[in-house]
């Protein structure tokens, strides 16, 4: 597209070889030249404004697209996705990457390591990096042959850096301009805004898991062998749950709904003996949780792990697929725990024996879906050391 430089210019030109038509006949023409050469100006002047008024109203409703994507966003790595897109929507190039100091370098390809060496200069530097017509590379910085320009900004705020954004080789012809300057930027602010929101939520998260995690050691504490049992079922869980398929609010309510699922203990002396009563204390725990906004879903899961596929469970006797998934879920967790680890030593089962103890209850007492996934995930229970 046409600068606005070359906007001005052409019209320079047409003014002026209008202009010298008119003054062929010198005097008599000298007045309505010098009218048409401020017309001509004027008019070139106008177009210009008005492309860059234009461009700047494609600008900002591009950047008005970018906050929106980030704002219906729900995860961290979706931030930087999501800027990596608009990155090469407002510059486009031939490729846009995001580089983290986390990221392991062993993944990346050998052609590659100058975009290491790239995200480690500007983390060191704390600058962003500009390489193209105007500007030369950084003395001891080695990039690859193929680069003929490179843009790197780096997510940061104060002494807290949180990845490096690169655009490598610009469609456009010359140098970066201040304008796609001022748009990396901007991208930049908005995209560190969201990281840090996530990063604190992050926070909070852990900060609450982790009294979560003290109350259910506390509870497990007052009978022996039992404890760790819910944070095995809960990491048992969240395995199932991710071979499931379940997004990532139903993944976190399966997670607290799993490692809650035996808190109704709390107001209890004892556990409490096989058959009914082993159902009080899931009642209990669900009415510890009633009406707290936003945990519906983890009380459910709670009340009903003690439910079976075939109606013969309790607190209600629902079954199939009356009963709430991850309660299904979390029962498949529990009696897979049970067997491997809280059982007596004599009674004690391997992964493997329990695994196809429960296979002889799957789509009777157990979800049938849930038994397969069980199956589906040994391998991934043995590397966390659940087997």
């Amino acid at each position: 597209m046409m600068g606005t430089k070359n906007i001005l210019w052409m019209g320079l030109v047409i003014t002026a070889l209008l202009t010298a038509l008119m003054m062929t006949d010198l005097i008599p023409a000298l007045a309505a030249a010098f009218i048409i050469l401020l017309g001509g100006l004027g008019l070139s002047y106008y177009a210009a404004l008005s492309r860059n008024r234009i461009e700047y109203i494609a600008e900002q409703r591009l950047l008005l697209e970018f906050s929106r994507a980030l704002m219906e966003n729900r995860e961290l790595p979706g931030v930087y996705k999501i800027a990596s897109k608009y990155a090469l929507r407002m510059i486009p190039c031939q490729r846009v990457i995001i580089w983290h100091p986390l990221l392991d370098k062993k993944n990346m390809e050998q052609e590659e390591d100058y975009i290491d060496a790239i995200g480690r200069w500007v983390e060191e530097k704390q600058q962003n990096l500009i390489v193209d017509e105007q500007h030369q590379a950084p003395v001891g910085l080695e990039l690859s042959e193929a680069v003929q320009s490179l843009l790197a900004v780096e997510f940061r705020r104060e002494s807290n850096g949180y990845g490096v954004l690169i655009i490598l080789n610009k469609k456009e012809q010359g140098p970066f301009s201040p304008r796609e300057l001022e748009m990396m930027e901007e991208l930049k602010v908005r995209s560190l805004s969201c990281i840090e929101k996530f990063l604190e939520q992050q926070e909070v998260h852990l900060h609450y898991l982790n009294i979560i995690k003290v109350l259910v050691r506390a509870i497990e504490d007052q009978e022996m062998g039992f404890q760790g049992h819910s944070e095995r079922v809960a990491e048992i869980s969240r395995l199932l749950g991710e071979r499931l398929g379940l997004d990532k609010d139903e993944a976190g309510d399966l997670y607290y709904s799993a490692l809650l699922h035996d808190i109704g203990k709390i107001s209890m002396q004892a556990m409490p003996k096989q058959g009914t009563e082993s159902l009080e204390h899931a009642v209990r725990g669900a009415g510890l949780l009633e009406g707290i906004a936003g945990w519906e879903r983890v009380r459910q899961g709670i009340l009903y792990h003690h439910e079976r596929y075939n109606g013969t469970g309790g607190p209600e006797g629902l079954a199939a697929m009356d009963i709430p998934f991850i309660a299904r879920i979390i029962a498949v967790a529990d009696i897979y725990d049970a067997l491997t680890s809280l059982c007596p030593d004599e009674e004690r089962l391997s992964p493997a024996s329990a695994l196809q103890v429960i296979k002889k209850s799957s789509g009777s007492m157990l979800d049938p879906l849930v038994v397969v996934a069980l199956d589906e995930i040994k391998t991934a229970l043995l590397e966390q050391g659940q087997e």
